[in-house]
């Protein structure tokens, strides 16, 4: 607007000038008429051009407070001298919540503060650090526009308050080991509800990151005996199924000789032994038969 402004007074000049020019049939009013007259240009075009970048939304404003649009596209734009343009970044926007940062920054569609304070289902207390990717539909721009102002304001009155809430509420679904030991499953819950939440907004969340757990070190204490506890635990039950193992083993091998022997002692019968006894005095060289009852002396000689 103040391009414009400046314009005007450059025309106006120009005219004086000329009007001086012709009325006193001067050449110095023409001169100053063409030089004012070109600097008019030149500021005349700021007020009504503007470049749009790529990953921006622009909403036009009229001098008035109302909207008359929005413009989505890169390049160059022509606008009424007498609007304004706000400018909407549609890109991937980092908000992030970690560390000992005293005060909350915005620039932009982005944040940056500290650590986020939840309590876990049991009442316990920790920091989470945690980063969230988001981008904005473009045709949501001018709503937002409309209830909050810049785009620095709405991360500021929406943005930065549900990324703290949320997380608390989530927190108390989840005991303390759960947070500790299964972060995926509660990163996914605070993700899941932050789309929910933001999608009325026109805001995709594109990931969620909790960095960081921290809690006191007297539950990272308790948290260490209690893994150390179920280490020792699971080695006991393996020792245990190991040494079950063993035992059937034997068990096995036990049965399978008992009823190997069962098998051989069925197999020598009477009639098998006397025909084995057969058998084996057939294939002697000489052979002698006593009465039964009798101690003979046969000479080898």
């Amino acid at each position: 607007m103040l391009f414009f402004v400046l314009a005007c007074v450059c025309l106006i000049v120009t005219a004086c000038g000329v009007i001086y020019g012709i009325t006193k049939k001067d050449g110095c009013g023409f001169c100053v008429a063409g030089i004012s007259f070109f600097i008019a240009v030149l500021l005349f075009l700021p007020s009504v051009l503007y470049a749009q970048d790529v990953g921006e939304v622009k909403v036009i404003r009229n001098m008035g407070g109302s909207v008359a649009g929005i413009s989505a596209d890169a390049g160059f734009h022509v606008k009424a001298p007498w609007q304004s343009t706000i400018t909407y970044d549609v890109r991937n926007n980092v908000l992030s919540f970690m560390g000992d940062e005293e005060d909350d920054q915005f620039e932009g569609g982005s944040a940056n503060g500290s650590a986020i304070t939840i309590n876990d289902q049991t009442g316990t207390a920790s920091t989470v650090d945690i980063q969230v990717n988001y981008s904005l539909d473009p045709q949501t721009a001018q709503k937002l526009y409309e209830d909050y102002g810049t785009q620095e304001n709405f991360v500021k009155s929406v943005c930065a308050v549900d990324i703290r809430a949320i997380p608390r509420e989530i927190s108390g679904q989840f005991d303390t080991i759960s947070i500790l030991t299964a972060r995926g499953e509660f990163t996914k819950a605070i993700q899941d509800a932050l789309t929910e939440k933001w999608k009325g907004y026109g805001l995709n969340v594109e990931s969620v990151s909790v960095q960081n757990v921290v809690y006191p070190d007297s539950v990272k204490t308790k948290y260490a005996e209690a893994t150390a506890a179920e280490i020792a635990k699971t080695t006991a039950e393996n020792n245990l199924e190991v040494a079950k193992v063993n035992a059937q083993q034997k068990v096995v091998e036990s049965q399978a000789e008992a009823d190997a022997n069962r098998i051989l002692a069925e197999s020598l019968s009477n009639e098998v032994l006397t025909q084995h006894y057969i058998d084996a005095l057939s294939n002697a060289d000489s052979l002698v038969v006593v009465p039964d009852g009798s101690s003979p002396l046969i000479s080898t000689k």
